[in-house]
C-alpha cells in the first residue's frame, strides 16, 4: 500500500487536483484508491463532493491530522487498509498542515506494510506574494519535504510570476519536479501523473 500526501494552503486547488487526476491514476495503474480528507472545521464539504463520484472517503472533520488527530489518523489508515485493502491512499490534509508531521506520524504505523509515501505540494501562483509574507515559515516546511511541487493557477498569472515562483521553489527543492498546472483546462496534469506514478 502506497500513500500520497497532497498538501497546500486553503484555495490552492487540492480537491480539484484530486478530482481531475484520480481517474487518470486509476486508468494508468489499475490501482485501488482510497482517499482521506481532512477539512479544518466542522463541515466536510470536500468529502461529500468526492463521494458523489463514487470515491471511498474517510473524513477527519476536527482539526489537523498532523497534530490534534495524530493517533486518530493512524487508526483511520488502519481501518481503510483492513476494510478496503487499497493499493494507494491519497491524503488531503488541511491547508495549515505540515506534511513532515504526517510523515513522522506514519513512522508509528503498525498496519499492513507500506510502500512509498510521496508528498505533493500545491503552491498558488496567484496568491504567491501574500503567501511568502504571511505564511513564509509554514511554506518552507511544506517545500522542505516535497517530492513534487505543482504551481497551481498557472494560467492566471504571467510568465514573470511563474519564473519568480519557480526560482523560490527551486531554492528549497533543487531538481525535484516543479510543474505549472492550469486551473481551467488541466494543462500538464498528464505530466504530473507520469512523474507521480513513475517512481
Amino acid at each position: 500500500m502506497d500513500m500520497i500526501i497532497i498538501a497546500g494552503f486553503l484555495g490552492s486547488g487540492k480537491t480539484t487536483l484530486i478530482m481531475n487526476t484520480i481517474g487518470m491514476i486509476s486508468e494508468r495503474t489499475g490501482k485501488k484508491i482510497a482517499i482521506i480528507v481532512n477539512d479544518f472545521g466542522n463541515i466536510g464539504i470536500d468529502g461529500k463532493v468526492m463521494e458523489k463520484f463514487g470515491l471511498k472517503v474517510q473524513e477527519l472533520p476536527r482539526g489537523c491530522i498532523c497534530c490534534t488527530l495524530g493517533p486518530n489518523f493512524l487508526d483511520t489508515v488502519r481501518t481503510i487498509s483492513d476494510k478496503f485493502q487499497p493499493d494507494l491512499i491519497l491524503v488531503e490534509p488541511s491547508g495549515i498542515a505540515d506534511p513532515d508531521a504526517i510523515l513522522a506520524t506514519m513512522e508509528h504505523y503498525r498496519g499492513s506494510p507500506l510502500g512509498y509515501i510521496k508528498v505533493v505540494i500545491l503552491l498558488d501562483t496567484v496568491r504567491f506574494p501574500i503567501l511568502i509574507q504571511a505564511m513564509k515559515n509554514p511554506l518552507k516546511l511544506q517545500l522542505r519535504v516535497a517530492d513534487i511541487v505543482l504551481m497551481s493557477k498557472a494560467d492566471e498569472v504571467d510568465a514573470s510570476r511563474l519564473e519568480e515562483v519557480e526560482k523560490y521553489v527551486r531554492a528549497s527543492v533543487g531538481d525535484k519536479p516543479v510543474i505549472p498546472i492550469s486551473s481551467t483546462n488541466g494543462h500538464n496534469l498528464d505530466v504530473f501523473v507520469e512523474r507521480l506514478m513513475g517512481a
